[in-house]
C-alpha cells in the first residue's frame, strides 16, 4: 500500500518525468503588475505581457497573455504552463508592453514598451510561497 500512495504522489506531483530529461515538473507562470507608468495620453496603459524563453543566445517567445485595458495594476488571467527541470539552468524573460495596435499584437515595435525583467526559472520555484517579486526594467537593451 505504502508503494502505491508514494507512485500516486510522485505521479500527482510531477506530470512528466523522462527517464533521459531527469526530473520535471510543470509550473504554472502567472503575472501580475502594480504601478505601471500611464503611458496613454487619454487613457490608462493597456497592457499585455509577452513571455520569452532563452534558448542559447537566442530568446524563443514562449506567448502573450490577454490585454488589460485602462489599468494600472493589471492582474493577467492567461498563465503559462513551463517544463522545470530540476538540475537545469532555465532562463525566462516577461516584458509588458502598452498596447497601440489591436490589430497587430505581433508588432512589438508598433507599441510602447513598459518594462521587462529576466528571471531563472528555479528562482520561483524556491521562492516563498512560489511567488518572485521582481522590478520592470525600462532600459529597451534589457528587454530586446
Amino acid at each position: 500500500m505504502g508503494r502505491d500512495l508514494d507512485d500516486a504522489v510522485l505521479a500527482a506531483t510531477n506530470r512528466s518525468i523522462a527517464a533521459n530529461q531527469g526530473l520535471v515538473n510543470i509550473v504554472a507562470l502567472s503575472f501580475q503588475c502594480a504601478n505601471l507608468p500611464n503611458l496613454d495620453t487619454f487613457t490608462r496603459t493597456d497592457g499585455m505581457c509577452v513571455l520569452f524563453k532563452k534558448e542559447g543566445n537566442i530568446w524563443k517567445e514562449v506567448g502573450k497573455t490577454e490585454v488589460i485595458m485602462d489599468n494600472l495594476d493589471p492582474q493577467w488571467v492567461k498563465n503559462f504552463e513551463v517544463a522545470y527541470h530540476f538540475e537545469k539552468r532555465e532562463y525566462y524573460k516577461v516584458v509588458v508592453y502598452d498596447i497601440d495596435d489591436f490589430n497587430n499584437l505581433n508588432n512589438f515595435d508598433g507599441h510602447d514598451l513598459v518594462g521587462g525583467v529576466e528571471f531563472a526559472i528555479h528562482e520561483v520555484v524556491t521562492a516563498v510561497n512560489q511567488t518572485l517579486e521582481k522590478h520592470l526594467e525600462c532600459d529597451e537593451r534589457a528587454v530586446r
